[in-house]
């Protein structure tokens, strides 16, 4: 989401025609929809009291699944989510940000 804004954001700065004419810092005008790659995998749970316990094989794959993988990944799509959701907040404009899961 925040790499395509800042690429329409280079392109109206370069006066590209294809691009509406406008401020390149102007996010107010800009209406995003972003889509994600559908929603999380169902995946069990794990207690802190559980994952202590855990040597370095136990985080790479426990019970068919990759704790340590799943976290990164799903930590990453939160946060672009939520910096470009705070970005629309900050500029007044929080209306103009949609996320679907």
């Amino acid at each position: 989401t925040l790499t395509a804004m800042t690429l329409v954001t280079k392109e109206i700065f370069m006066e590209n025609p294809d691009f509406f004419p406008i401020k390149p810092v102007d996010y107010g005008k800009f209406l995003v929809l972003s889509l994600g790659t559908g929603s999380a995998k169902l995946e069990k749970k794990y207690t802190a009291a559980e994952a202590a316990n855990w040597g370095v094989i136990s985080w790479l794959y426990h019970e068919g699944g990759s704790p340590l993988i799943s976290a990164f990944t799903q930590s990453s799509a939160d946060m672009v989510d939520i910096h470009a959701s705070v970005l629309f907040q900050a500029l007044h404009c929080e209306k103009n940000y949609l996320r679907i899961q």
